[in-house]
């Protein structure tokens, strides 16, 4: 159940942010959770240029040349003046935006305003701070909680209306004395009314959040709490009197956040029970009234007329800490004698150890809160505190903050990054309907921007885990029907349902049942097409090569493997040598990853036949194989032989548009892989077909790595990576000639085949803007290495081959 109104969509919380989303939408028609680009985000940055009062408003959440000026981002062509008939005032009534911007923020002009939502964000953030103070210092806050032709006053509600015409009229409202309407017919009450028990958490930095738990610290949900409320001192005490609402507990145990004025008393009332407080000025409240078993009207409310101090295990390590300084600790503050340092803030997933990227946290340093948002790398750089201090680190909660960490600031932490683990809660969700479980029924769970499709069980529970502080959301099949933010300690939280939504489930159901079918069918037929046409490509491909080896054994020689170099080009010796078929392993190498090897137990020759996705048959070469030692580690060998590949015999290849071209580039005589290793690389190169190979060596001819650790065995080698204009030459990551698009097309195709699978390959992080690469970006599979670098090459390794002997 959600206390805000619901209008032209879901709700988006009951939050600060999701007020600002909720304001925009009636606003302009657009939806802040959905990309600047969509339709109507895009219609809400038009401008309509009017000529008379009341128009001419801009951007998501129609702001006029009034209230921009007031915040400092727009100036008219005039001098100021307070009179209402001067150029200056009737100016900022036109909203014809002539007149010059301040560039605060950034902002020097109309387009750059409407063309960034955070622009426009920020700036309604500090009018709803601006509104707020307007309507306490005309002592409007004492209103909150009455009621006016039915609509109750909030906080959230009378700030919204304010918006729309202004505060003059917001407190004619509340005193009865008029109704009145923008220039297009919206009623201030309408506004009022539509953004009521939103929580605004800093606008008003005085709120009292009440929820109900059972005795088993369960939510109690749909029970009745009276507020009443009465501020004798006040100027409209007179009009207003005393202030009695009643609400109902919603699905979390929780009433609306209650707001009055400063001073004023507050009586919670539950099943006759009383909890008298007094609203404090800039101070968050929380009270838990917990309802017990053992009495008939089951509730348990302190009696006292303001809260207790909290007992000294309830505190904070902060507070605890900051209570023990010692004297001499607080003479060197004031003196002047403290020394600053700077160091970052990351938030990782407690059981991944991931960083969260643009994480919202908030640090408590000295007594202030403040909210911080991490980068893409999930970092916050250049938090600055004192040594000494104590600071605190919380997430978003109902209410208030939830903690999750908290550190002593020591000179060790200068330039240095604190990583600290947001835990994990592991809860059910409850789907009730007519307060009887709904059993065997599929819900939709909304999370990261997931769908999670889950069936509750025999108690009408879904177990699920999730990030402490994330929104999660609720709701059937493509539906999102309600929020709810993760919270620490709650095993259980309820979600009541209708009739509808269990049919609506139903149905859903059946229709995916009959689609699996249909997909489970469908897949089995192709599976069968494909097994047909795969038999007979490799009854094709026997068929052409011992076609081929028939007519090499008669007129051609074969080559063996000894080279000298010429200019750079390998001469090769012949001999007039034939093996015999059966001493030949052949690779047949398939466009989707899968290879099949044919006679794996012979050592004499190696050849590779790749199948296209056409199911074209291409005969990519053969070579004598090189026996040589195994190596367990550079310079130390092993038992045992491997069987090498030189794979300059198959330098290039071209028939359509399958095909490569290798530029061997092995200084160190490194062309030597193995046979499964040569295979899977052929492949991903038919994969890609790129003529711009560089190849800088796997192992040399006796297996050992050369001037490299890890180049043994033909199992690991190093490939450039490509160019823009496709020249065979080297180049880094950071170049900006580095040919991204091509690069991660290279890198997956290899993955296809089975690199980097059973361990990562070798890259390096890395940023370039050019080619629209944001910052940290390592590639797919890989890991990275800083000695050496491989900022100018990959390294291949970790194959694990989709390979199947026949």
């Amino acid at each position: 159940m959600s206390f805000v109104s619901l209008e032209n969509g879901p709700s988006f919380g009951e939050d600060r942010l999701a007020y600002i989303y909720a304001i925009s939408r009636r606003e302009s028609s657009s939806d802040l959770s959905l990309s600047d680009t969509v339709r109507p985000n895009l219609q809400a940055r038009n401008v309509h240029n009017g000529k008379t009062a009341g128009y001419g408003f801009i951007g998501y959440f129609q702001f006029g040349e009034s209230a921009l000026y007031d915040l400092g981002y727009f100036k008219p062509p005039f001098e100021f003046n307070s009179k209402s008939s001067s150029s200056f005032q009737k100016s900022l009534q036109v909203n014809d935006w002539n007149g010059t911007w301040t560039g605060l923020d950034g902002v020097t002009s109309k387009s750059i305003f409407l063309k960034d939502r955070t622009i426009q964000i920020k700036a309604f953030n500090k009018w709803i701070n601006t509104l707020c103070n307007r309507l306490n210092s005309q002592n409007l806050n004492e209103f909150y909680g009455v009621r006016v032709g039915g609509v109750e006053i909030t906080e959230s509600g009378c700030i919204a209306g304010a918006h729309l015409k202004g505060p003059k009229y917001v407190l004619e409202f509340v005193q009865g004395l008029g109704n009145s309407t923008d220039a297009f017919g919206t009623k201030v009450g309408e506004y009022i009314s539509l953004f009521a028990h939103y929580d605004l958490e800093s606008c008003c930095n005085r709120k009292v959040y009440i929820n109900l738990i059972d005795e088993g610290g369960n939510p109690v949900l749909g029970k009745k709490v009276i507020i009443e409320s009465e501020y004798k001192e006040g100027k409209y005490y007179s009009k207003i009197g005393k202030i009695s609402n009643d609400y109902k507990t919603n699905n979390e145990g929780e009433i609306p956040v209650i707001v009055r004025h400063p001073n004023t008393k507050i009586k919670i009332i539950v099943d006759g029970k009383k909890l008298e407080i007094t609203q404090q000025k800039d101070k968050k409240e929380s009270y838990t009234i917990k309802l017990t078993k053992e009495i008939s009207v089951p509730v348990v409310l302190e009696q006292n007329s303001t809260p207790q101090p909290k007992p000294q295990s309830d505190k904070t390590p902060q507070e605890v800490r900051n209570e023990q300084n010692s004297s001499e600790e607080k003479k060197e503050v004031v003196a002047g004698n403290t020394k600053e340092v700077s160091f970052n803030v990351q938030i990782i997933e407690e059981d991944t150890r991931k960083a969260i990227s643009n994480m919202g946290f908030y640090l408590t340093y000295k007594g202030n809160i403040k909210k911080h948002t991490a980068d893409s790398s999930g970092t916050k750089k250049g938090i600055v505190a004192e040594v000494g201090e104590d600071i605190e680190v919380t997430v978003s909660g109902a209410g208030q903050p939830q903690k999750i960490h908290h550190f002593k600031v020591e000179q060790s932490l200068s330039n240095q990054t604190i990583k600290i683990k947001l835990p994990v809660c592991s809860f059910k969700i409850n789907v009730k309907e007519n307060n009887k479980n709904v059993k065997n029924t599929l819900v939709s769970i909304f999370y990261r921007n997931k769908q999670i499709v889950k069936r509750t069980d025999s108690n009408g529970d879904v177990s699920v885990k999730m990030l402490l502080g994330f929104v999660f959301g609720f709701g059937v099949k493509n539906k999102e029907l309600q929020k709810l933010r993760v919270l620490k300690g709650i095993p259980i939280r309820y979600f009541k349902v209708n009739e509808g939504f269990v049919k609506a489930s139903k149905l859903y159901e059946i229709a995916d049942q009959k689609r699996k079918e249909a997909d489970q069918l469908k897949k089995k037929s192709e599976q069968m097409r494909q097994k047909q046409q795969q038999d007979a490509h490799e009854k094709k491909a026997k068929e052409q090569a011992e076609k081929a080896k028939l007519e090499s054994e008669k007129h051609q020689p074969i080559q063996d493997n000894t080279y000298t170099e010429n200019g750079g080009q390998p001469l090769t010796t012949a001999s007039n040598q034939s093996p015999s078929t059966s001493d030949t392993t052949r690779y047949h190498i398939y466009h989707d990853g899968k290879i099949k090897r044919e006679n794996r137990a012979a050592t004499g020759y190696a050849q590779y036949i790749y199948y296209d996705s056409t199911g074209a048959v291409h005969n990519l070469g053969k070579s004598k194989y090189v026996v040589a030692k195994r190596w367990s580690s550079k310079n130390v060998l092993g038992s045992g032989n491997v069987y090498l590949v030189d794979v300059r015999h198959f330098e290039k290849y071209r028939s359509g548009v399958v095909g490569y071209k290798i530029l061997m580039n092995s200084g160190q005589q490194r062309y030597y892989l193995g046979g499964i290793e040569l295979a899977a690389f052929l492949g991903a190169l038919c994969k890609s077909g790129y003529d711009d190979i560089c190849f800088n060596g796997f192992s040399r001819v006796n297996g050992d790595p050369g001037e490299s650790k890890s180049h043994i065995n033909g199992e690991a080698g190093d490939l450039r990576y490509l160019r823009t204009d496709k020249q065979p030459l080297a180049v880094i990551l950071q170049d900006a000639i580095y040919d991204h698009e091509r690069t991660l097309n290279l890198i997956n195709n290899f993955i296809r085949f089975g690199w980097g699978k059973s361990k990562k390959m070798l890259s390096e992080y890395f940023t370039n803007s050019k080619a629209g690469v944001k910052s940290n970006y390592i590639f797919p599979n890989c890991k990275h290495l800083s000695d050496p670098r491989h900022n100018n090459h990959l390294h291949l390794q970790g194959l694990s081959p989709d390979l199947e002997d026949i």
